[in-house]
Formats: C-alpha cells, structure tokens, sequence
C-alpha cells in the first residue's frame, strides 16, 4: 500500500496511508493510519501489487487537523455503588482494594485519537511515497510489519469501512 511521506515533530519521517484513507468510517480513525517511516519500503517488492494513492497530501494534512482539533466526549470514570461510597467513608482509603474494574477509567477511542494527533503535530509533506507489504491472511488482508500488523488487525476489527477498503484492494489486485 502506498504511504506519502512526512516529517513531524523532532524531525521523525511517518508515513500515513494513501489507499486506505478515505475509507475509514470513524474519521478520528486516520490517525491510526500514522505509522513510522521505518516500517516502510521505498518500492514495493516486485510481485506485489501496487495499489493506487487515493487520498492527496492536502487531504490527510487537513483531516489529521480535524483529528487534533476534536472535541471528544468526557474520559468515563466508574461511578462507585451506594455500598462503595458507604464503606469509603467508614474504612481509610489506604485499606480498601480497588478492583482492576471498579477502579478503571476508560478513555474514549475519540479522546485518543485527538491525543495522537497533537502529539504528531503540524506535520511537513516530503513529497514522496514509501510502501508498506500487506499479505492475504485468513481472509484478512494485513501488513507484514508486526506493529502496523497489530494497529491494522484492530481497524479490520472495528471499522466497517476499513474492511469495505480490504475488499477492494482485495478486487483490485486479483485483476
């Protein structure tokens, strides 16, 4: 798959995805499509097929602003039980055990997102196009490198439109 290039923060190189871009149903989602520059080939080995660039440099600068400019919904903390609250002012802190569920907070997937994107912050087009080599696997289509392997096995999972994407780069490269 096609990745144009860039420099960001530090004067780290990232690459973001060109062919599955526009696909993605969850906008904030493009962030995902972020991957480091090591993870990339400058060609595509020859047998592999090369799918087109469909999203430009303007496009993903603008949506990766977006992104960072979200105003996602509030972190979810666990609201403690009538019982909880009861025994917390009878019992000192120090002695109650929270439960890894009771006491988790939970980040939404949006408030994530707009944290990876400010952190990438304001990112400078390189002008050119690094590969990543993705393999048919189980009928999932997913890249060779075992970090993006992991991110992209997760947007296959939760994104309908990324698996709409897969099918395509499925069709066209078979003919």
């Amino acid at each position: 798959m096609p990745f144009h290039l860039y420099r960001g923060r530090g004067g780290r190189a990232y690459g973001v995805d060109a062919y599955m871009w526009g696909f993605l149903e969850a906008r904030y989602r493009v962030v995902l499509l972020v991957q480091p520059v090591d993870a990339l080939r400058e060609e595509p080995p020859g047998e592999a097929c090369r799918l087109p660039v469909l999203a430009s440099v303007e496009e993903q600068l603008r949506g990766l602003e977006e992104v960072a400019g979200l105003r996602p919904p509030p972190v979810e903390a666990p609201r403690p039980s009538l019982l909880r609250r009861l025994v917390e002012l009878v019992v000192p802190q120090r002695w109650l055990s929270l439960g890894s569920e009771e006491g988790e907070i939970r980040v939404p997937e949006e408030a994530q997102a707009r944290g990876l994107a400010r952190l990438l912050g304001r990112l400078e087009p390189l002008g050119a196009i690094g590969w990543a080599v993705f393999e048919d696997s189980g009928g999932a289509l997913l890249p060779l490198a075992e970090p993006m392997r992991r991110i992209y096995s997760e947007l296959r999972r939760r994104d309908t439109g990324y698996r709409r994407g897969e099918a395509e780069a499925r069709t066209r490269c078979r003919g």
